[in-house]
């Protein structure tokens, strides 16, 4: 998700971008693992927040995954690496709550232009372009959604 935001009609670069890499199997963090971690090297200013979600894992609040998290978060803070990705970007288990993530961004950016981009399932690629329609509908911010077919 990028974040535009709007002043007096003129439209500005980008101030922020959101990146969610959701996948199912740990082995699908290794072929992205180089740009990654070059996007965390080079974003000096943490203009890019960037979230790693493994489906298969237990759902979050799961004593099974309560523990995994607890060794990742251990082994993060002493080496900076990501147990299950390998990179500095935190993997969070389970899927992400994508209401959630929409009502954090529109009270994040109140008022602004924020672009949805999506490459994936139809199934998922309806339920954000309905995300960014309800959310639009219910606040100021206003969400567009794009999805790359493929």
């Amino acid at each position: 998700m990028q974040i535009d935001d709007e002043e007096a009609g003129k439209t500005r670069r980008p101030s922020r971008a959101y990146f969610y890499w959701v996948t199912r199997e740990q082995g699908s963090f290794e072929w992205f693992k180089s740009i990654v971690n070059e996007v965390a090297e080079l974003d000096k200013k943490s203009v890019i927040e960037m979230h790693n979600y493994l489906s298969s894992v237990y759902e979050e609040g799961d004593a099974r995954s309560a523990f995994i998290s607890m060794v990742q978060a251990l082994h993060h803070a002493k080496r900076g690496l990501d147990i299950v990705s390998g990179t500095p970007v935190r993997t969070h288990f389970a899927r992400p709550n994508w209401s959630k993530v929409f009502s954090r961004l529109a009270a994040i950016h109140d008022g602004a232009r924020i672009g949805v981009f999506y490459c994936g399932s139809n199934r998922l690629g309806k339920e954000l372009d309905m995300l960014s329609k309800k959310f639009t509908r219910k606040s100021s911010t206003r969400f567009i959604f794009h999805k790359e077919h493929y």
